[in-house]
């Protein structure tokens, strides 16, 4: 019995190792430890022989191949492989190869490709070979289609290079060549009218109905389709037409071939003789929603769709199609709910699934949006959107590598779709590879040469790599191109486009040194979508440059954080501070550095660094951690910068902190909160008309905090509110540093100052219309305390005085545009003012207009009214332009200015462009007056407020030119003229400037920058001679002023290092700064050193 059971366990023991042997064996038959390549879809039947198999089987998918191993692809089939080294391989029908053994060679082989075709896109920095009976490619990187006929075999590139060699010689092929060879025969250059031709089994041709097969010959051309075969598939339509030359359903497959291979009047020819001939036909309608798209008229596709599913409401494909359109019209909740309705119908179709992946996408529900995309690309490997969604899903949850692969993967599922490789262009992009991502823009740019979304990207690409002049073509061609952006977007949400351009345009004029273009191209975004956030951002930028317009510059900043969305957008905490006192270009960081058209929105933690050091002790840094999660996105910033100034009393010592926080609670609603905390300490930092003209003694401090929400709902498309309430509280205190017998302090105080504003954007096809309202109040006291000192103790006087300062205002501001070429401004708004010893209540029109009379040529010119106030921080949310116009500055409290302004601007030709503008200013300034007293016993009088004359006129003129790809020149004239009633002791009674900036500016694709500018000033006027001079003097100067910079971009997009040269010639002269918050020259030679890090 022992031995009995003995046996019989050992017999046990054998035939579960047997069976677990075996077992490991099949585990072969479907993958593989030691694998070289994975298939990651396929279509139809595909099979595979192991190399220890004589067998040939079905794959499954996700299996992995290793050497020795063999693929087929079956008639009307097609895969999908992603090899070890990460490049991607599209397989055509009726193809097979071997994995091959790796080789000892330098270049070691990866497949043999036995018979049919393969596309490659391969990224790899490691060399590898494809082998075929005739010829093989050496390959180093790049895209390209290897095929093997009956004796023959060739390569063609489309991007990159690619060595075809066999034993009888070698050629090197670039993009958009061909080379084949025979038996026995070198490669030879083969001449291909056109070589796509040979990949339009890559494309991908949309389902439009399940219920059109029927008729045999559909039924075969519908096959054909989802296999890739266009010819084979358009044969056998013939064949139904034929029969039936009103056959519908043949119709509606032709005009789908149409519009896949971009022949839109042909679609739109035969979608309609479709519908024509089955009116209630939901193929036929689907079909012509797609024509209708392409001919860029989303309405009408809508429409069609809608009679659609009324004749067939239950039909998926339909409501699949609806919620394609409504997200392309930025109607979020429609096409979640068309949607929904699409996958409850049909939850096993492919394309069902993916417009779910896509609404939920749209609404940042990243997980349920990933989960449909992967059901999808399971339901129909070769459709390449869910592999577009799965990618785009990936990146924006911080998986950069992952997303991109899977965006390759969906460009070989449809080579010739340009939106797709304008998207993986950005992946390559956001990974830092701006080479491989320009070949991407090129090509798409090849492949539909009338959108412009690729030009729009390949700007941004050249405009981080040092390129601001071909950024600039690229960029006009896709603004001359944004109509045709139709296709994927409507007419509302194309004006966002042509915002987003214009504001990136002016990015990139402002690194050619055209700052008057780039202001001129920023308010035209502005005026083009006032909702958009990047225009109201680099209109802000824009700004920088010029005098006296702080105001109108954290305006336009604080609009542009509450409209813009939740997503990586770094606080630098000196911008939204007013007047820094910083010599231009001296600051530790410069504003705009970091791109602000992020070309996506991925979950990270990022981090930037700005620092200076320099003449007169100077040092200033400037550090910004933000960061991005799903819904939250927040930056933390502090900001430094110490300097002992060209003089004596000069110097000054500044802190900002700030921490800024933003949520998106729906798709459609935003809330952000911001606190900031500043203080300052500095000297006499006015530069008066001459260099000796200050006070030694005097000292300023101030500390302000400030802290406020916003929040931003869209209403829908064209329809948005947004809301900012402020609070903030400020001490300031001057005083003499080293008082003799005499001292003073002067304290100011707002312990508690209130700002709130709403406003409502509305835009329409033919109006833009924006109104609001806000107030601000606050209680300033003025606390003078003068003391002799010689007395023991000191004897002090106490002077206080309390003002009560409050504004409300309305405004309506409606923006025209029934002409193509013409803008019309006709607004208005009031202001309920009570100030410091006045009240003033007053009505102010604001009119403006913009005429293009032809397409290289803008005219503008306003006429308003405006009331000087102060809110928190100086910023509103109001309108800080009419026309192009600003509108606010800091002069004075309560004053009542209105403007009158003209201006044009010119395209010369290509690279040149020219324009000028003159604005008038008419002020009536509220100061407060001292009476003298009438009875020397009586207290004396109160003071009285009285309006005094003053008038400011600025001019501006401008002529640039970049004549070569690395080189612009830029021409100036600015002109100000300021004239002020004696009778209000003005310090400057007249006052008139005249620059002229000539400048030029190198960049070269290295990353090098250098700049030379030299500025001739001539100034005149009527002014004190100093502080303390009881009258006023006729002055003037003229001089001229040198700067140079040169700069280095570090690679990666790390940053940036820079030298700047600040009047090199040493000058000393004498000029009446009439903006001293914002220094652009003074006295004496200085250099500083910058660097700037982005991680």
């Amino acid at each position: 019995m022992k031995i009995t059971s003995s046996l019989h366990l050992a017999t046990r023991y054998a035939f579960i190792f047997l069976l677990l042997f075996l077992l490991s064996g099949s585990a072969h038959a479907d993958s593989c430890s030691d694998w070289i390549a994975k298939l990651d879809s396929f279509h139809g039947k595909v099979q595979t022989k192991r190399a220890s198999s004589i067998e040939w089987k079905q794959v499954s998918q996700k299996d992995s191949f290793c050497a020795g191993d063999m693929l087929r692809v079956m008639e009307k089939s097609r895969a999908v492989v992603v090899l070890k080294n990460d490049t991607v391989m599209r397989l055509d029908q009726n193809t097979t190869i071997t994995i091959a053994e790796a080789s000892i060679q330098q270049k070691p082989s990866l497949l043999d490709l036995l018979r049919g075709a393969a596309y490659f896109i391969s990224r790899t920095p490691q060399k590898f070979r494809i082998n075929t009976p005739f010829l093989n490619a050496g390959v180093e990187g790049t895209e390209f289609l290897v095929s093997v006929q009956e004796g023959e075999a060739s390569v063609s590139v489309f991007e990159g290079a690619v060595l075809a060699e066999n034993s009888a010689g070698s050629i090197m092929l670039g993009a958009g060549q061909t080379a084949s060879a025979e038996a026995g025969k070198a490669p030879a250059l083969k001449i291909v009218a056109r070589p796509k031709n040979a990949v339009q089994w890559t494309l991908y041709y949309p389902l439009i109905t399940s219920g059109i097969e029927k008729q045999p010959e559909i039924s075969a051309a519908a096959g054909l389709l989802s296999a890739g075969r266009a010819l084979e598939a358009d044969a056998e339509i013939e064949k139904a037409l034929r029969d039936n030359p009103s056959d519908a359903a043949a119709l509606s497959l032709r005009a789908i071939i149409a519009v896949v291979q971009n022949e839109k009047e042909k679609a739109l020819d035969y979608a309609k003789k479709a519908v024509a001939a089955a009116p209630n036909s939901a193929s036929a309608l689907i079909a012509l929603s797609y024509a209708e798209q392409a001919s860029f008229d989303l309405k009408a596709a809508v429409q069609s769709l809608k009679k659609a599913a009324s004749s067939e409401p239950n039909n998926a494909i339909v409501w699949a199609r609806l919620s394609e359109l409504h997200l392309s019209l930025g109607e979020r909740n429609e096409s979640l709910t068309a949607a929904q309705k699409a996958a409850s119908l049909a939850p096993d179709l492919s394309r069902t699934q993916t417009v779910l992946g896509f609404a939920h996408l749209a609404r940042i529900k990243t997980d349920e949006a990933m989960a449909a995309f992967e059901k999808a690309a399971g339901l129909d490997p070769a459709d390449p959107l869910p592999r577009l969604g799965l990618g785009l899903a990936k990146i924006r949850k911080g998986q950069l590598e992952d997303g991109r692969r899977e965006i390759e993967i969906a460009v070989s599922l449809d080579t010739g779709n340009a939106l797709i490789r304008s998207y993986l262009g950005k992946a390559y992009h956001e990974e830092k590879r701006d080479s491989v991502a320009s070949d991407q823009f090129i090509m798409a740019e090849a492949a539909d040469p009338k959108d412009p979304t690729a030009f729009f990207y390949s700007a941004l690409q050249k405009q981080s790599a040092n390129r601001p002049v071909e950024a600039l073509q690229d960029l006009e061609k896709s603004m001359a191109l944004n109509d045709n952006r139709a296709v994927y977007r409507s007419r509302l949400l194309l004006d966002e486009d042509q915002a987003a351009r214009g504001a990136s345009l002016a990015r990139i004029y402002d690194d050619l040194g055209f700052q008057q273009l780039a202001l001129s191209e920023g308010y035209k975004s502005v005026n083009a979508d006032p909702a958009n956030a990047s225009a109201h951002r680099f209109l802000s930028d824009s700004y920088a440059a010029l005098p006296r317009h702080e105001v109108a510059r954290v305006s336009e900043l604080l609009q542009a954080q509450l409209l813009q969305p939740v997503g990586l957008n770094p606080v630098q905490p000196h911008l939204a501070e007013p007047g820094l006192f910083i010599l231009q270009g001296a600051g530790p960081a410069d504003s705009g550095f970091n791109e602000y058209n992020q070309l996506f929105n991925r979950n990270r933690i990022s981090l930037q660094m700005g620092g200076v050091a320099g003449s007169h002790s100077t040092l200033g840094d400037e550090i910004v951690v933000s960061g991005l999660h799903e819904k939250l996105s927040f930056s933390v910033g502090q900001f430094h910068y110490e300097t002992d100034g060209f003089r004596k009393n000069n110097d000054i010592r500044e802190d900002i902190y700030n921490v800024f926080a933003q949520v998106a609670l729906t798709d459609r609603t935003s809330v952000q909160a911001e606190v900031r905390k500043e203080v300052r300490d500095y000297g006499d930092l006015q530069l008066r008309f001459r260099p000796d003209d200050f006070n030694a003694m005097e000292r300023h401090e101030s500390d302000m905090k400030t802290a406020r929400i916003g929040f931003h709902h869209s209403f829908g498309p064209g329809s948005d509110l947004i809301g900012n309430f402020g609070y903030q509280h400020l001490a300031t205190l001057m005083h003499d540093e080293e008082p003799g017998v005499f001292s003073f302090e002067y304290h100011t105080s707002v312990p508690d100052s209130y700002a709130g504003e709403l406003q409502y954007i509305l835009k329409r096809e033919k109006l833009n219309l924006t109104s609001g309202a806000g107030y601000f109040g606050y209680e300033r006291s003025y606390v003078l305390d003068n003391t002799l000192l010689f007395f023991d103790p000191p004897l002090t006087s106490t002077t206080i005085e309390k003002h009560n300062v409050s504004n409300m205002n309305v405004y309506i501001y409606p923006q025209i545009n029934y002409w193509k070429n013409l803008s019309l401004t006709a607004g208005i708004s009031t202001d309920l003012y009570k100030g410091e010893g006045f009240d003033r209540n007053q009505i102010n029109p604001k009119l403006g207009i913009i005429w293009s009379p032809m397409p290289a040529t803008t005219l503008r010119a306003a006429y308003f009214r405006t009331l000087e106030r102060s809110g928190t921080s100086l910023q509103t949310i109001e309108p800080t332009q009419v026309a192009g116009f600003s509108q606010f500055f800091q002069v004075a409290l309560g004053a009542d200015t209105w403007t009158y302004a003209v201006g044009i601007d010119q395209k010369l030709g290509v690279g040149l462009y020219a324009g000028a503008e003159y604005a008038r200013r008419r002020l009536s300034v509220p100061l407060l007056t001292y009476p003298a007293p009438t009875d020397p016993n009586a207290p004396p009088p109160p003071p009285v407020s009285k309006d005094f004359d003053w008038k400011e006129s600025f001019g501006r003129a401008y002529i640039n030119y970049a004549p070569s790809k690395c080189i612009a020149f830029t021409a100036e004239y600015l002109y100000e003229r300021f004239s002020r009633d004696p009778d209000s002791m003005p310090d400057v009674a007249l006052l008139k400037t005249h620059r002229f900036p000539l400048g030029i500016n190198y960049n070269h694709p290295s990353g090098l920058k250098a700049d030379l500018r030299a500025t001739y000033v001539r100034q005149s006027g009527d002014i004190r001679a100093s502080a303390t001079a009881p009258d006023l003097a006729s002055v003037s100067s003229a001089f001229w002023i040198m700067d140079a910079s040169v700069s280095y971009r570090l690679p990666k997009h790390m940053g940036m290092v820079s030298i700047t040269g600040k009047n090199l010639l040493d000058k000393s002269f004498n000029y009446r700064d009439m903006d001293p918050l914002n220094p652009v020259i003074q006295p004496g030679r200085s250099f500083f050193f910058k660097l700037t890090l982005m991680l």
